[in-house]
């Protein structure tokens, strides 16, 4: 999730958007500091799929259609060009666009390559103009040092611009570590796999709880669950209701109850979401509870409530106007 997005009011009343359309054209504005460039028939765009939108604009909407159509809108405003592929969105900046947010010297602070050889050349003097764009960031130094709008720099790369989307991009590095729950109750510090699907990004609001869940989820299935954008919206939900800090311990304790039912739905998120409050009292309190449990519980309650009524009965003199009729 973007923590900070700066909009010119200015220039949205000026072109006439509305807040959400201005909150999600602040957003795209500053994508190509990060998105990855894709050449084209037409020239270079930028990769930026729906679900990403969703995943960083949480206040603007929890529908990849509802986030394209007001993509859409910013196109009849002449804002941005809009592209696809076969499975991926792609936007570029227009000459209008540009206007938004320029430096002081008037200069554009993100601007959209016009074409290949002009990126090429661009690319042959960076190490000569350090204030042009240059070779991959080294490790340690500030990814994106002219993104100057957000406090969330490094927004998450988890969800994969360049294939289907809501998948992880393949080559993804080995993220940081995560404490996870593990079933003997100590806690283990351990390294995330670069394989794993969903959001890579420690700062994500969904990337504890998920990562919890996903470990768990290998240990258990020998295989990741599947993150897409429903996912994400899915651990979003269960991070509102139980909490930040409490959620990821329920994703973690949800994969080791052994229920029929969690079990035939292979323990997937909406059984989890379905029922949330019930599983945080579980971990809580460190007791399971299934079907098999719950019968027996409701067997026990049965015979107590029969042997209460034979009480009652015997109490009320029923016992000896049945005798007398011996």
């Amino acid at each position: 999730m973007q923590f900070t997005v700066t909009i010119n009011q200015a220039k949205a009343l000026e072109w006439g958007l509305n807040s959400q359309q201005a909150l999600l054209f602040a957003f795209v504005y500053g994508c190509p500091s990060w998105a990855k460039a894709l050449k084209t028939d037409d020239g270079i765009f930028f990769a930026l799929s729906k679900a990403k939108i969703v995943e960083e604009l949480p206040l603007l909407t929890d529908k990849p259609d509802t986030a394209y159509r007001m993509l859409k809108a910013l196109e009849e405003a002449g804002l941005i060009e809009l592209s696809s592929t076969s499975n991926i969105t792609l936007f570029r900046l227009t000459k209008k666009a540009a206007e938004w947010n320029k430096k002081q010297d008037g200069s554009e602070k993100y601007p959209t390559p016009p074409d290949t050889k002009g990126r090429k050349k661009i690319r042959s003097t960076s190490e000569k103009s350090p204030s042009k764009v240059g070779k991959k960031s080294e490790q340690g130094s500030e990814k994106y040092p002219t993104n100057q709008d957000t406090n969330n720099q490094d927004t998450n790369q988890g969800t994969n611009h360049s294939s289907q989307e809501g998948s992880d991009e393949p080559n993804q590095p080995a993220g940081k570590v995560v404490a996870l729950i593990p079933v003997g109750g100590e806690e283990p510090r351990c390294e995330i796999p670069a394989d794993m699907p969903g959001p890579k990004d420690q700062s994500c609001k969904t990337f504890k709880a998920w990562a919890n869940y996903a470990m768990a989820y290998r240990k258990r299935y020998h295989t990741w669950p599947v993150w897409n954008a429903k996912a994400g919206g899915q651990m979003g939900q269960l991070i509102d209701r139980l909490g930040i800090e409490v959620a990821h311990h329920v994703a973690a304790f949800y994969l080791r109850i052994n229920d029929a039912k969690l079990i035939n739905g292979c323990h997937n998120l909406g059984d989890l979401l379905a029922k949330a409050e019930a599983y945080h009292t579980q971990w809580v309190t460190n007791r399971q509870m299934n079907s098999t449990t719950a019968r027996q519980q409701e067997q026990t309650q049965a015979n107590i409530n029969a042997a209460q009524e034979a009480a009652d009965a015997i109490r009320n003199g029923q016992g000896g106007k049945r005798n007398a009729f011996l």
